[in-house]
């Protein structure tokens, strides 16, 4: 475990910033019902846990590895992933889901949500989601993919 971990309490206006960047290799995160969470994960890592929050989650991934989350969120929002990397939300119900930016070779999982609003894909990134899961809004460039399972 090589890098820097930064925790962040909550600011002015209610967002907790948890960032992870450099190796990491952690199995027991928890995000509980604070404020709005930003979560940030940067270079080598095998991120997991479980979120439990009737806020919004946003995820900044670039880089190598997995993130795999479990749990509930009422809104996730993926701003950026990038690089190599998985992120695996197929554990985690959501009322909501917004992904803004998936690039590069990155593999992001949804599970149980009602809508995805926004998915915005690029380069090689496939995004997976459920069949139940109604998509309103989609741009895909490159040889990018969106799959239903």
């Amino acid at each position: 475990m090589k890098g820097k971990l930064i925790n962040t309490k909550p600011k002015r206006n209610g967002t907790r910033k948890i960032q992870y960047d450099g190796d990491y290799k952690l199995a027991s995160l928890v995000i509980g019902n604070q404020d709005h969470v930003e979560f940030t994960a940067q270079g080598n890592f095998e991120l997991s846990g479980m979120i439990y929050s009737r806020k919004t989650v946003t995820f900044n991934v670039g880089g190598n590895g997995t993130l795999r989350f479990h749990g509930f969120c009422h809104n996730l929002i993926v701003n950026l992933a990038k690089g190599q990397c998985l992120l695996d939300f197929s554990e985690l119900v959501c009322n909501a889901v917004q992904c803004t930016s998936l690039r590069d070779f990155s593999t992001t999982i949804i599970g149980r949500t009602e809508v995805i609003s926004l998915a915005n894909l690029q380069d090689e990134a496939i995004l997976r989601y459920m069949i139940k899961s109604r998509l309103q809004s989609y741009s895909l460039s490159g040889k990018a993919s969106i799959e239903v399972y």
